[in-house]
């Protein structure tokens, strides 16, 4: 092997860890967006629930004024 071998290697092997290193900080970027992506889901699965609560609520006071409606009438 040559020096300049040596040296080539050298260069490839601070290439690879400057490509490590940019990867590290992707991954902590990603681990971050992924957590506040986690919480924002959970707030949404909870808006939901209660969306589809008010719904129930609203489709019965709907049916009861329907009822109440049909009596008045007779």
């Amino acid at each position: 092997m040559t020096y300049t071998g040596l040296f080539e290697e050298g260069k490839e092997i601070e290439k690879l860890k400057i490509k490590i290193k940019n990867l590290e900080g992707l991954e902590e970027i990603h681990r971050k967006n992924n957590g506040d992506l986690r919480v924002h889901i959970v707030k949404l699965e909870k808006q939901i629930v209660k969306y589809k609560q008010d719904i129930d609520r609203l489709s019965e006071e709907r049916d009861n004024f329907e009822t109440m409606a049909k009596k008045k009438d007779t």
